[in-house]
């Protein structure tokens, strides 16, 4: 026998306030021969490293996500006009990352350090959940009951009653878990404010979720 389903759509969200920071920094230069560009690379590194290590931060935490040491080219016209590549030197880059509990004080006292930091990098502040666990829990539950709440109109409408869930759908993709809240170079004035009081917003996510019920008509039921 032939079963009758109603398949509804819902949607659920979810927020959570940020339970973790992290920062990325950039080191990045040109150099005229790759050995000085080697050089002036770990040079940076270390000025980085101690500028965080009186801030807690040991050599295994100040984490290198990409590094790189490569030919940088600059197109422009020559005497007579023409447009030519000239080659500058080694552009060197490296990538840093560190994390640490959400603290807004301890953030100040990181970002006023690297204003000062000999090795001048650009960074990024990234406000994030590490525990996402609770968050994606309450945005399927919300997403099931928003469902529910359609498909018992549907079925009212219908004259029809809900029987049993025959299927659930979810694509597991993953959910947004930060935001990017602040951006800046170490080159800041030195007078300005050292500590800066950011508080972000919370992490909203949203998904969806399928739901097949069975349905049943209700002189059968």
């Amino acid at each position: 026998m032939e079963i009758s389903s109603m398949t509804v759509k819902g949607k659920g969200s979810a927020s959570a306030p940020p339970d973790a920071i992290a920062i990325s920094l950039q080191l990045e230069g040109i150099k005229d021969t790759y050995e000085l560009a080697m050089q002036h690379a770990a040079l940076e590194l270390e000025q980085v490293r101690e500028t965080l290590l009186p801030l807690g931060f040991s050599k295994k935490e100040i984490r290198s996500t990409h590094f790189s040491i490569d030919s940088a080219y600059e197109h422009r016209n020559d005497f007579r006009g023409e447009n030519k590549r000239y080659f500058l030197g080694y552009r060197y880059r490296n990538d840093l990352k560190i994390i640490f509990e959400n603290d807004s004080k301890r953030l100040g006292e990181i970002l006023w350090a690297l204003s000062t930091c000999e090795a001048s990098p650009e960074f990024s502040v990234y406000f994030f959940l590490q525990n996402r666990q609770a968050v994606e829990q309450a945005l399927l539950e919300d997403a099931v009951r928003d469902a529910k709440g359609k498909a018992q109109i549907l079925a009212a409408a219908g004259g029809v009653m809900l029987g049993k869930i025959l299927s659930i759908d979810y694509d597991w993709g993953e959910i947004e878990v930060r935001s990017r809240v602040y951006a800046a170079s170490a080159k800041m004035a030195y007078d300005s404010t050292p500590m800066i009081d950011l508080e972000p917003e919370d992490i909203s996510n949203s998904d969806t979720v399928t739901v097949v019920w069975e349905i049943l008509n209700p002189k059968m039921a």
